[in-house]
């Protein structure tokens, strides 16, 4: 039950959310993925109830998964009075504003858009509730409840939103999954009493007879098509095989023709239609006119591409989550490698140029790992308020290699700018992708154009469109002169793999990325563009105002890390990561035991007797975690502290496990200077 909540370490928060993802990539219904989001909800903040709701924007509609309250000190079921239903005010309150905190007092009068939540003989005092996204869409809402007073706060709300982000691609999924085996199921039921249009055709393809129901779902009269050839109205693709599989018709070659075909409303919409067609004859059986039986399967066929679409978002995080530990185990191997050959090494030695390419070879594989990772969520951000001015500046230098001599590189940036709170690191990776898409553009070379202003919402071109930040915005501009994009590669920019570059020189993630982390950032991409006219990427961000000048100063050039002479237990079974961690940590003076697997690091510390003053861990490692072994050592020698080192894969956290509060957590890729920094910091604070 919730009562006063403290936050959690970061460390296990971000352990909670890896695990809850590769726990809902089996969950195999909406209710069974509540059920673990809500478990997690408990784990991290703490509630006495709490309800998961699919929101269905298409028709407004709100659909209760799972309501659960306190009794008898243990969470149990609570029905719905109804299963779906129009959103309450309080809902329509999220759907317009987003996570809301609701914090009452004993005396406070019932609000009036507050719907009786949980157990309504007992009043509630604090409630949470935010969106789930996908994408765009908002698909559900998340909320719990304390009957405690002051039990959450906004660190808590931004917790439960996070939560909430890293969910609701499986529940997409896990809706559009019920939603096309109920179609399937009621096609299949009314299969036989369904609206089937009939229609009669030459043999040569054109319309003798044409049903009313077909002019109006393609909104053309009777008249203009009678005459006509079918092709006429077919999409232009699909008319190749509907002419070969008609001329097997004809000739006898099958006795009927089953084809699902695009076809093209007045207006030029597209339209899917099944058509069933044979071969009428007469008394003599000569052939006389095709009989078609028409239906339209638009919407089955929209089903089938949003779970395709949705399996395809699962399966990039899944793929993240997966190749991040081992992959990383082998980049760090090479950067710390690389970092201390270079040391070593005499700055005119002409060897100094190869190890040189060797990191950045090491670093451009890191950062496709950074890009599967924040295309999925699975990478956690480090959000806080920063100035876009500032982060375009301090990578003039890196942008003006990364595009080349040919590109003129012109930076409009507003003196003026407002702040935006966003995780550094990621709109470097932002704008980083957007150039090197804007050099792509232009392999002839020409102009990119980066600018940054403060604007406001009203007035704006698309201001409208669903997903665009409230308020004061502040906008980043990429600009090029290069050859422009078609309609249909901008339907498709922004899906994760698509690429128009020439195989082997394009991932498919880079737009994909740039689209994910602005969205997670609260903000909002827009994309003009003609070709041969050049393309122009515009990206918002609500403003924030720093009128105490809290914003960080982004780091600069680090100070040496000095050593220590402390004990350090390191615990990692890949050979090359526990051999660099051990030389990098005995150069800066530290005694160092090692051991390749948790029961080895047991016996050691069992047999030492002198303080351990830290254990520098792998989190997955064959027979017991990281997290258990720690918990071990912890339990006997409280004074440890311990350093986990992991890739973030899904199953980085064994299931149950929680850190300890003296506790870090270093990713790989990391560097000899990043691990000796990450070592001091937990061994002095």
């Amino acid at each position: 039950m919730a009562s006063s909540w403290e936050s959690p370490p970061r460390d296990r928060t971000q352990a909670a959310f890896f695990e809850v993802s590769r726990r809902l990539s089996a969950a195999r219904s909406a209710e069974e993925a509540a059920r673990i989001i809500v478990a997690v909800a408990q784990e991290l903040l703490g509630w006495d109830a709490c309800t998961v709701d699919l929101y269905f924007p298409e028709t407004n509609e709100v659909q209760d998964v799972l309501t659960m309250d306190s009794f008898d000190g243990g969470p149990v079921d609570v029905p719905a009075a109804n299963t779906t239903s129009i959103p309450t005010p309080m809902f329509a309150r999220v759907l317009r504003e987003g996570a809301l905190l609701i914090l009452r007092q004993d005396d406070e009068a019932e609000p009036l858009d507050l719907i009786p939540f949980g157990d309504t003989a007992r009043r509630s005092q604090s409630l949470m509730f935010v969106p789930l996204h996908h994408r765009d869409r908002i698909t559900g809402i998340l909320s719990i409840q304390s009957y405690a007073r002051d039990a959450y706060d906004q660190t808590g709300l931004a917790m439960l939103q996070e939560l909430a982000d890293h969910c609701g691609g499986a529940i997409e999924r896990l809706r559009i999954e019920n939603e096309l085996r109920q179609s399937r199921d009621q096609l299949a039921r009314t299969e036989a009493f369904a609206l089937v249009m009939t229609a009669h055709l030459s043999l040569d393809g054109r319309w003798l007879k044409v049903p009313p129901s077909l002019c109006a779902l393609l909104g053309v009269m009777e008249e203009r098509l009678l005459g006509t050839p079918v092709e006429a109205v077919l999409h232009p693709d699909d008319v190749p095989l509907e002419l070969a599989e008609r001329e097997r018709l004809v000739r006898g070659d099958t006795r009927t023709l089953d084809l699902e075909s695009r076809w093209i409303r007045a207006g030029g919409r597209p339209l899917w239609m099944y058509v069933n067609a044979s071969v009428v004859e007469d008394a003599s059986g000569r052939p006389q006119y095709l009989l078609m039986y028409l239906r339209d399967i638009t919407e089955r066929k929209s089903l089938e591409d949003q779970l395709r679409l949705a399996q395809k978002m699962e399966a990039v995080g899944q793929l993240a989550g997966g190749i991040a530990h081992d992959f990383n185990n082998l980049l760090t191997a090479i950067l710390g490698s690389t970092e201390l050959l270079l040391a070593d090494t005499e700055p005119d030695d002409p060897r100094r140029d190869d190890l040189q390419e060797i990191g950045r070879a090491a670093h451009r594989a890191s950062g496709l790992v950074r890009q599967l990772l924040a295309f999925s969520r699975k990478q956690v951000m480090q959000p806080r308020l920063v100035n876009l001015n500032t982060i375009v500046r301090e990578m003039g230098g890196m942008l003006r290699r990364l595009v080349g001599e040919r590109i003129i590189l012109r930076l409009d940036l507003d003196p003026a700018l407002g702040d935006v709170t966003a995780d550094p690191g990621q709109l470097e990776q932002v704008i980083a992708n957007l150039g090197v898409n804007a050099r792509d553009a232009m392999p002839d070379g020409g102009t990119l154009t980066i600018a940054t202003a403060n604007v406001s919402r009203v007035g704006l071109t698309g201001a409208s469109d669903d997903g665009m930040p409230a308020g004061p915005l502040v906008v980043l501009i990429v600009k090029d002169t290069g050859t422009g994009m078609d309609e249909h590669v901008l339907a498709h920019l922004f899906e994760p793999f698509f690429t128009t570059k020439e195989l082997g020189r394009g991932t498919g993630l880079g737009l994909a990325t740039v689209y994910g982390i602005v969205r997670q950032s609260g903000g909002q991409i827009q994309v003009t563009s003609r070709p041969g006219e050049g393309s122009t990427f515009t990206v918002y961000f609500p403003r924030i105002d720093d009128p105490a000048g809290t914003r960080q100063a982004l780091p600069g050039v680090p100070e040496p890390v000095p050593g220590g002479t402390e004990t350090v237990l390191v615990v990692e079974d890949e050979d090359a990561v526990r051999h660099l961690i051990c030389r990098v940590l005995r150069a800066k003076g530290y005694r160092v035991l090692d051991a390749p697997s948790a029961e080895s690091a047991l016996l050691i510390a069992g047999s030492t007797p002198a303080p351990i003053d830290l254990l520098v861990t792998d989190m997955v490692m064959p027979g017991m975690g990281g997290t258990t072994l720690a918990a071990e050592l912890v339990a006997v020698r409280p004074a440890m502290r311990v350093l986990f080192i992991t890739g973030y894969a899904p199953e980085a956290v064994e299931r149950g496990a929680r850190l300890p509060d003296a506790g870090g957590l270093l990713e790989k890729p990391f560097s000899a200077e990043q691990l000796a920094r990450r070592v001091r910091e937990i061994l002095t604070g």
